[in-house]
């Protein structure tokens, strides 16, 4: 069976890039890119898994059962995404990207702007559970979310990108 590496590391590179164009909107679009975001953030988790397996089998000439489809979209997002949130943290060192506590707090006032029935308390709780998920155990979580949807993208795409034989 071919190496599926190179596949997996250009899903990963294609993942990456999309989310960080997905993250530079969501920082610098305001209230108004926050659909256009959320849509971005379904194709990117789309998107690396897609080309993963295309890579894969349009270089073997091969078609890929829904497993392994699967299996090389949830690896693609899982490099991707890792790779993604340790690039992240240095923008964040460096002072390019707006640290985790800016971002929460431009968040809560985002959401008080929108939602001026809630109390300042209602919001702070809802913050503060946002706030649980914004360190590592964030990243493990939205890592094992996004392997789930980038295995869902790859078996998708394994139907899709079929060539010569199963």
């Amino acid at each position: 069976m071919p190496s599926k590496v190179p596949s997996i590391i250009l899903g990963a590179v294609v993942y990456t890039i999309a989310a960080f164009i997905t993250g530079y909107i969501s920082l610098n679009g305001g209230t108004s890119a926050q659909l256009i975001t959320s849509a971005l953030c379904c194709v990117s988790a789309l998107l690396g898994p897609g080309v993963a397996v295309w890579h894969y089998t349009t270089t073997h000439s091969q078609t890929v059962p829904a497993g392994t489809g699967a299996g090389l979209g949830a690896a693609a997002v899982v490099i991707g995404g890792a790779v993604s949130y340790v690039i992240t943290l240095a923008l964040q060192a460096i002072g390019i990207y707006p640290s985790t506590e800016e971002i929460m707090e431009r968040s809560r006032d985002q959401m008080l702007a929108q939602n001026p029935e809630l109390t300042a308390e209602q919001v702070d709780g809802a913050m503060q559970m946002a706030e649980m998920f914004s360190g590592p155990l964030g990243a493990v979580v939205n890592l094992v979310m996004a392997a789930v949807i980038g295995a869902i993208g790859g078996a998708i795409a394994a139907s899709v990108f079929k060539r010569g034989t199963a």
